[in-house]
């Protein structure tokens, strides 16, 4: 019985512990902490507080309500991660705009299928998007995607083979290319002109985590230096971040924004984009939404913004073995 008692109050302890840790990292930003490195993992800890969760609920003790009013009272945060999406199917026609991390179309062999950038072409004319935002656009591999009338590539090295790209079946205009200091990334903005409007379409590629599934923080030999990489990542992203942030406050357009963020939804970089705006994910998604292919746990880390007077009438992630993303969709309506 003694031993029955202490494991309870061991295991209730554990599990305080964590929900007070995930409430601090839901509340970084109102307290004005700033924890990039522990955001980056918030999802794990929804996941063991998940588990907390169904081990009281199954044995019928009264700590799964803890948990449940903790759900309640962040239900806001949780949708961050996870979206049940309507049953209701929309038929209203609207703007179909992708956005899709291409990863150089495979110019360095990750994938052992030798023809990738075929096989993106194959992808984007069975869904036929009106418009596409690539990130890693090589414009030497790029296949010719003629349905496209429109595009406008930007390197994010000058004269370099690799940046961003728009194709759009709808007038482009006024391109222009967005440069990171010290980065090898960066990314461009456009008007485009729809049903006799403009909308500005920004398509951004923050700095790369340089993350993959053979780094890990639990290795004495490598955790230093990748925590070390990480820190290095996050003070590039906040500067891109305040560079960005320069550039949208002068756009009196309506705006979508493709990004791939390269930073989870619980970040600073994603709160500041998003405020003001619609995340399409939570406006018309389901399920995790995980963009990124890496082992154990979802990770959502392109999106599509939209201002508040743009309608998301649908949204879709693709999940396709064609990039080391997956790329996204949102049905869009303006006016």
């Amino acid at each position: 019985m003694k031993k029955s008692k202490f494991l309870f109050k061991t295991f209730l302890f554990i599990n305080i512990f964590f929900i007070i840790f995930q409430q601090l990292l839901f509340e970084s930003s109102n307290l004005g902490l700033e924890l990039p490195l522990l955001i980056l993992f918030t999802p794990i800890l929804c996941f063991i507080n998940l588990i907390f969760f169904a081990f009281w609920f199954f044995q019928l003790k009264w700590p799964a309500l803890i948990s449940i009013l903790f759900f309640l009272v962040n239900l806001d945060s949780w949708q961050l991660i996870y979206q049940i999406k309507p049953n209701a199917i929309s038929t209203s026609k609207g703007l179909n705009i992708m956005s899709f991390n291409v990863r150089s179309f495979n110019r360095f062999r990750w994938l052992e299928n030798k023809k990738v950038p075929e096989s993106i072409e194959k992808f984007i004319q069975k869904n036929s998007p009106d418009i596409i935002c690539f990130q890693e656009f090589d414009n030497e591999l790029t296949p010719d995607f003629d349905q496209f009338k429109f595009k406008i590539f930007k390197p994010y090295k000058n004269r370099g083979r690799v940046g961003s790209c728009i194709v759009s079946k709808y007038p482009l205009i006024n391109g222009k290319g967005i440069v990171f200091e010290n980065s090898l990334n960066g990314g461009m903005q456009s008007d485009l002109i729809w049903n006799r409007d403009t909308l500005r379409i920004y398509n951004i590629h923050f700095e790369s985590l340089k993350i993959n599934s053979n780094d890990t923080i639990f290795s004495s030999e490598y955790s230093k230096q990748i925590l070390n990489k990480l820190r290095k990542v996050f003070t590039l992203q906040k500067n891109q971040m305040f560079k960005f942030r320069k550039l949208i406050h002068k756009n009196k357009f309506p705006e979508i924004i493709c990004t791939d963020l390269n930073n989870n939804a619980f970040s600073d970089i994603y709160n500041f984009i998003s405020k003001g705006r619609f995340d399409a994910f939570l406006e018309k998604g389901s399920g995790f939404g995980s963009t990124y292919r890496f082992p154990f746990f979802p990770l959502r880390i392109d999106y599509i913004f939209t201002s508040k007077n743009i309608k998301v009438l649908d949204f879709k992630t693709y999940d396709v073995d064609l990039s080391d993303h997956k790329p996204i969709l949102a049905k869009l309506k303006w006016p």
